[in-house]
């Protein structure tokens, strides 16, 4: 007896995804970058805007030991050139200092035209300030700056 094989129907329908599926993911994933973008250029700022914290901490440590030997804030000229002390950063171009006596002593941060802080008309600044330093610094958006692009130890 022969036995006869039977070649099994095979299934013809080719597997993929359909064009509106592929429409659909391209669609996802531009509502995610929509989002996702704005909030990493926010953190890119606050990232250099930190810099302006960390190029300023001696002098704000010189300020904070001023003020405890004499007790009240250094005058303006006590540091040598107090409109550019020479701090500069790979973001921040010129760090200054003002104030003294009754008034509260300012820093001065100015950022690099090409950070992400500052845009094609404003150079960006910021200011850190405090009437005692024992008391703890604030700092404040300048101009060219918003108030979300402060440092997070500035909050």
């Amino acid at each position: 007896m022969q036995q006869m094989t039977q070649t099994a129907p095979r299934n013809t329908r080719q597997g993929g995804f359909t064009l509106i599926e592929l429409m659909i993911v391209v669609a996802i994933i531009g509502v995610l970058a929509s989002i996702a973008v704005p909030q990493y250029q926010n953190y890119t700022a606050r990232a250099q805007a930190s810099e302006g914290l960390s190029v300023t901490a001696g002098v704000r440590a010189d300020v904070a030991e001023r003020y405890s030997l004499i007790g009240s804030m250094p005058e303006t000229d006590y540091f040598d050139d107090a409109t550019d002390l020479g701090i500069t950063g790979r973001y921040v171009s010129k760090v200054a200092y003002s104030g003294g006596g009754s008034s509260d002593g300012v820093i001065t941060v100015t950022f690099n035209s090409d950070s992400a802080l500052s845009d094609d008309k404003n150079t960006a600044v910021m200011t850190i300030s405090t009437n005692n330093p024992q008391s703890g610094w604030t700092c404040a958006a300048g101009s060219g700056m918003d108030d979300n692009q402060l440092p997070a130890g500035c909050k």
